[in-house]
This record gives structure tokens, sequence and C-alpha cells, in this order.
């Protein structure tokens, strides 16, 4: 049998010598390129080939040397196949994990409270699934995409996030984004279940160009879009634009990030272009938007505060929205396992009939399992008077959650 293959294998390669024998004659560039291509690739294939005989040839040698049944010899063949598929397969999922990085969270929770009407409300949802990825083929261009479901909103799987990133902090400062993205206003950095009020009134989701750099621990960015406003009607255009600029500090047990940044049309913000649509004021003038934070870990205990406002009243109505955070969270551990505390204190202002007029949160956390966090939240809010299209009564909830996050 093994001169039999080897003959075989020596005949194969005489064969395709001899075809490609006219090309070398002729002697012109391009196909002598092809013809080292041809042999290249013949011997990567004899290269293989031989490794399959060798085995098969050791597979022979141990059943001449020892009683082994031709099915046996089979069946040691057959998983010797599937051992180069599997190896196959491995080799090709390590290198997708090379160059694609998968994350995710499950949020599963149950709320009990009573509203400012006096209602009581309980529900048990999936309020969040979000599925990342990220992939960088390069040291220059990456890409994210992040798939999100929220039980609470309109029960649909949505792409969140969908962006191209150019850029190598390790090798220059500047990058640019391209893509679905939120806009870097507003920091929202909070340790509750509940997002913070500064949130509610400026998170920005939209289709954006975004220049920006770090260098230094000082961090910026400038961002332009098409939002849902424009300003007088008529045609639609890039209108919208901002810019945000900061520092961040780190050293032992201190870190520091302090920002600041500016929207020409705070209008175009999710939570208030719901507002001016509903008011017919989408085509309203542009009213700017300033988003100021600090944020302090010192060892355990860390500072938060950011302030938002509209610049101006929304088309000379006495309305400039505005909303502020002030919280602290303690971080220790409890049998082994990381364990959190945290109040804050939140309010708005010309928002009567949309959010409450300030809200007091407190929160505890316990990592029950890696990756596995639990955590219970209890808020109380204040509703504006009446005469600012408010209730003037409060409102109470009690919220518990299990989040896994990989």
């Amino acid at each position: 049998m093994k001169k039999t293959m080897h003959k075989a294998l020596l005949l194969a390669g005489l064969v395709s010598m001899i075809s490609t024998a006219p090309v070398m004659a002729d002697g012109r560039g391009a196909e002598v390129e092809l013809l080292k291509e041809q042999i290249k690739l013949l011997m990567e294939q004899n290269n293989q080939l031989t490794s399959r005989i060798k085995r098969l040839e050791e597979v022979v040698g141990a059943k001449s040397s020892t009683a082994v049944s031709d099915q046996a010899l089979k069946e040691k063949i057959h998983t010797l196949d599937d051992q180069e598929l599997q190896h196959q397969d491995t080799a090709a999922v390590d290198q997708i994990k090379d160059h694609v990085t998968l994350s995710g969270l499950v949020e599963v929770e149950g709320m009990a409270g009573e509203d400012f009407a006096g209602n009581t409300e309980s529900t048990f949802e999936l309020a969040t699934v979000e599925l990342g990825f990220d992939a960088r083929a390069n040291d220059w261009a990456s890409g994210h995409v992040l798939i999100l479901y929220e039980q609470g909103g309109d029960d649909k799987v949505l792409i969140d996030e969908a962006f191209i990133t150019l850029g190598n902090s390790g090798q220059a400062p500047l990058y640019l984004k391209a893509g679905r993205l939120y806009v870097p206003f507003g920091s929202f950095e909070t340790g509750m279940i509940s997002d913070p009020l500064t949130l509610e009134i400026a998170e920005t989701q939209e289709t954006a160009l975004q220049l920006g750099f770090t260098a230094r621990g000082l961090y910026g960015s400038v961002f332009a879009f098409n939002g849902d406003t424009n300003e007088g009607g008529g045609d639609s255009r890039i209108e919208q634009f901002g810019a945000h600029f900061g520092y961040m500090y780190e050293r032992d047990n201190l870190a520091l990030d302090v920002g600041v940044g500016y929207m020409n049309s705070m209008g175009d913000s999710d939570g208030l272009s719901e507002i001016l649509a509903g008011e017919h004021l989408l085509e309203a003038d542009y009213v700017g938007g300033l988003a100021v934070h600090a944020i302090a870990a010192v060892g355990p205990v860390t500072l938060i505060g950011e302030y938002i406002t509209a610049l101006d009243d929304f088309d000379g109505n006495n309305s400039q929205p505005m909303a502020f955070q002030l919280e602290t969270d303690y971080r220790f551990q409890i049998w082994e396992r990381e364990s959190s505390i945290g109040i804050a204190y939140q309010g708005t202002d010309d928002l009567g009939g949309y959010l409450p007029e300030s809200r007091i949160l407190a929160t505890a956390a316990i990592e029950v399992f890696p990756a596995t966090r639990f955590a219970i939240e209890y808020a109380h809010d204040e509703d504006y008077d009446t005469d600012q299209n408010g209730t003037g009564e409060s409102a109470d909830a009690i919220t518990g959650q299990l989040a896994y996050e990989f």
C-alpha cells in the first residue's frame, strides 16, 4: 500500500508539471505568475495528501502488528477524519475570536408601586436584552453593532447602534465614527436601576458623523446629523451639530472625569423631540442645550453630578427644560461578593405633565454569581403643582432587578 500511494503521488506531480510546461516555455510574465500560484497550490495539496498517507500508513502498520479487524480499521480511519474536521473547525473559531468580540446583557425586572393618580401597579418583565458585536479586521478600522430589545418599549428588536470607527488610539489621537450612535451630549452615569432624569431629556440617538480625539486624559469631539427638528420648515438638511470636551484622571484610589457638551438643537433629543412633536413645535427655532458633568471616585465612594439645560425658551412659551442629578455610591464586599449601595436626588424644571419635578432613589446591589447581579431600588417622585400641568401628588415604586452581563 505504501509504494502504491507514493507512486500515485509522484505521478500526480509529474502530470501537473507536464501540463504546465507550455506555459513555462512561453515565458510570458502573467502566465509565469499563474504557474507559480498553481505550483504553490499543488505543493499545499501534496503536503496535505502526504500527511494523510502517513497517518493511514501508521494505522495499517498498527493493524499488521496486531490483530485488528477490517471494521476496526474503518472506524479508526473515520475517527481520524473526525479529528481533522474538528481541528479545522477549531481553527476557524479561533480565527473569528481573534477579530470579533461578542457581549451581551439580560435584565429581568419586577416592579410594584403607586402612580400620581393613586393607581397601584405591579409588573414582571424582560426589561432589557442587548447583544453587541465588535469586529476589528485591522489596526485602523472597526465595526460595532448593538441589537436591543426592551419589553417596556414597543416590543420590537431594534438595531440600537451600528457604526464604523476609523482610528487607532495607540498610534494617533484622532478617530472618526460614522453610523447610528448616541451623540456625546450628556454623561448619564448612574448606579441606580432607573435611568436618570438627565437622560430622559437629553439622550440623543441619531445617524451621525463624529470626529474626536483622546490624548493624555483629554478627550473631545464634534458631531453633526440631520435631526427631527427643522427650523422654519422647508428642505431637510444636516443642520444639527454639537461638541463635547472633557478630562479624565486616574491614579491609585482616585479617578476623576469632568466634561461639558453643547448641542445647537436640544429639541432633537429623544425625549424632547416627542414632546415637541405633540405640541407641533418641530419647525420652531432651534434651541441650544448645555450639558455639564463631574464624576469622582475616591476609594470605594463614587460621587456623580450632572446638569443639563436648554439655553432658551422653546417657541417663546416660557418653557426652558432642565434636569439635574446628584448621586453617591459606596462599594464594598459581603461574603467576598462585590456589593454596593447608593442614594440619588434628581430634579427637572418646565416639564410638568411629562416628568416628575423631583425624585429620590435608593439602591442596594450584590453580585450573586460572577457576572450576575441582583439589585433592589426604592423610588419616590414628587409631581409638579396643578398650575404647572402637574397633579401635586407623589408616587412610590419598588423595583427588583436580576441582571446577567457577558
